[in-house]
C-alpha cells in the first residue's frame, strides 16, 4: 500500500505521521526523517526512544496501542487503529461506557507509574467503536515524578467527562475541575499561563 500521511504539519518538533504497510497489515509511523536538522540529528533518536521504551512498558494495558519497532533511529512503527478522534462527537453521542473505558486505560496506564501529560488534547483520544484509546505518548513522563502529575490526566477526564456526558458529572467532579482549571491558569507551560503573563 501507499502510504497515506495523517499529519505534517512541518514544526520544529512535528513528525510526519503516515499510514504504512507492517506485516501485510496497516500501521503508523511517526517519522522524524523530514525535520529540521538539529531535530533529526539530535532531538528526534531521544524522543523516538523514549515514546518507544513507554509504550513497550504499557504493552498489554487496554487502550494502548503497540510500538512495533524503531524506524532508521528517527521513526517509530505502532499499531494502527481505526477510529475517530474524540472532538469528532458531540455531547451525547458516546455511550455511557465508553467513559468507563476511557478511565480503564487511564488507571491501567497510571498504575504502571506513566502520566500521559498531554490527553486534554482531543487528538490524543480516539474513539474505536467500543473502545477508547490514547495515542501521542511524546509528552509522557514514567517513574516516580509521575505519581505526582497524574492529576493533569485526571483532569483531562473530567473535562472530556464534562463536554461529553455531562450527566456523569457529580459536585465534586465539578469542584476538582474547577480547583485544577485555576491551577493550570498559572501553570508556565499551559497556553492559559502563558497568555496570562502577556
Amino acid at each position: 500500500m501507499n502510504p497515506r500521511v495523517l499529519q505534517d504539519k512541518g514544526g520544529f518538533l512535528s513528525p510526519v505521521v503516515s499510514v504504512v504497510e507492517h506485516e501485510g497489515r496497516p500501521a503508523i509511523l511517526k517519522d522524524y526523517g523530514r525535520t529540521n536538522a538539529v531535530t533529526r540529528k539530535v532531538l528526534a533518536p531521544s524522543l523516538v526512544r523514549r515514546e518507544f521504551s513507554v509504550l513497550r512498558h504499557l504493552e498489554g494495558c487496554p487502550g494502548i496501542p503497540r510500538a512495533y519497532a524503531i524506524v532508521n533511529k528517527l521513526g517509530l512503527l505502532l499499531e494502527y487503529v481505526e477510529g475517530k478522534t474524540i472532538n469528532k462527537f458531540k455531547a451525547g453521542e458516546l455511550a455511557d461506557r465508553l467513559f468507563d473505558r476511557f478511565c480503564e486505560a487511564v488507571r491501567a496506564m497510571h498504575k504502571r507509574n506513566v502520566v500521559h501529560l498531554d490527553l486534554r488534547q482531543p487528538r490524543n483520544i480516539l474513539i474505536a467503536e467500543d473502545r477508547v484509546y490514547l495515542i501521542d505518548f511524546a509528552n509522557a513522563m514514567r517513574g516516580r515524578l509521575a505519581k505526582q502529575l497524574r492529576a493533569v490526566d485526571e483532569s483531562a477526564l473530567l473535562k472530556f467527562k464534562r463536554r461529553h456526558w455531562p450527566h456523569l458529572m457529580t459536585e465534586a467532579d465539578e469542584k476538582k475541575l474547577e480547583s485544577f482549571n485555576f491551577v493550570r491558569k498559572f501553570w508556565i507551560f499551559s497556553p492559559v499561563g502563558r497568555k496570562k503573563r502577556r
